[in-house]
């Protein structure tokens, strides 16, 4: 019989909470706010975190939450593996999640879907080995899926700009993104950086952070790391890889790698391939 790889779900609370960097996961996040929070910076976009919406990120989504406040939130990842392993040809979880907007509205239906994710965390707890209680559990995480998906609006193919973030000072920072996104192989500085865009690091740091979150140098290397991701699960060697990507010595690369994922980019590949890439 198959092993379904584990999902993890938590109900979690911190008097405050700010993510020192950004981060990703190689599974798919529902996070649901229990009381209101800050923001949620996913990708280049910042949303509000509040009790009546659920937020899906797929995997290797960039993301960083700050709350300055009493914050409680369900969090539940589940494996791609999973979502496929429950997907049929009429109901394809994985690609409904990539092609739904991060934010769901919930409106007077959060309440239905904490409670439904407080019976889904007290079986997780249990551990029960009672006969049938193994499928429970995963009933009750397909209805979760099903109805809160089913909630989710399409994305946009062409997404409009956040309304209050992408423009600060006159620096349009999407213009920042798209440099930073096209060069990300270069060697590339914030003074370098600030240059191209005639203004003071300082102004483009100050900017940049207050629309996305994100420094700038977190946000480029973030995006070198997912990019470099995509190229271990096509079989490039890990010095290759590094270097694609624009990090200028294989042990910056395996350094960076390892800690933003938790495993080295040998580790990783071989999760795709059994050969020895390193």
């Amino acid at each position: 019989m198959m092993q379904l790889p584990a999902f993890y779900l938590k109900m979690s609370r911190d008097d405050s909470w700010y993510m020192d960097r950004p981060h990703f996961h190689e599974s798919v996040e529902f996070l649901l706010p229990v009381s209101s929070g800050d923001q949620l910076f996913v990708e280049n976009e910042a949303y509000p975190l509040r009790p009546t919406v659920l937020f899906v990120l797929p995997d290797a989504t960039l993301h960083k939450t700050l709350a300055s406040k009493p914050y409680k939130r369900f969090v539940l990842h589940v494996p791609v593996q999973t979502l496929d392993f429950l997907s049929t040809s009429q109901t394809n979880l994985s690609e409904r999640i990539h092609n739904t907007q991060y934010m769901v509205e919930l409106g007077d239906r959060a309440e239905y879907f904490r409670d439904l994710l407080g019976q889904l965390e007290k079986r997780c707890e249990a551990h029960s080995m009672e006969f049938g209680a193994d499928i429970e559990e995963l009933f009750l995480l397909t209805k979760f899926l099903i109805e809160a998906l089913s909630l989710a609006k399409p994305r946009k193919r062409e997404p409009e700009l956040p309304k209050h973030s992408m423009k600060s000072n006159s620096l349009q920072i999407s213009a920042v993104l798209d440099y930073l996104q096209e060069h990300m192989t270069e060697k590339l500085t914030l003074d370098q950086i600030a240059s191209e865009f005639y203004i003071s690091k300082y102004h483009l740091s100050h900017c940049f952070k207050a629309a996305t979150g994100f420094s700038v140098m977190e946000y480029l290397i973030s995006s070198r790391i997912l990019k470099a991701r995509l190229l271990l699960q096509d079989g490039v060697r890990v010095q290759a890889a590094g270097e694609a990507v624009g990090f200028q010595s294989n042990e910056h690369f395996i350094r960076t790698f390892t800690s933003m994922t938790g495993i080295s980019p040998k580790q990783y590949a071989r999760q795709f391939s059994e050969g020895d890439r390193q």
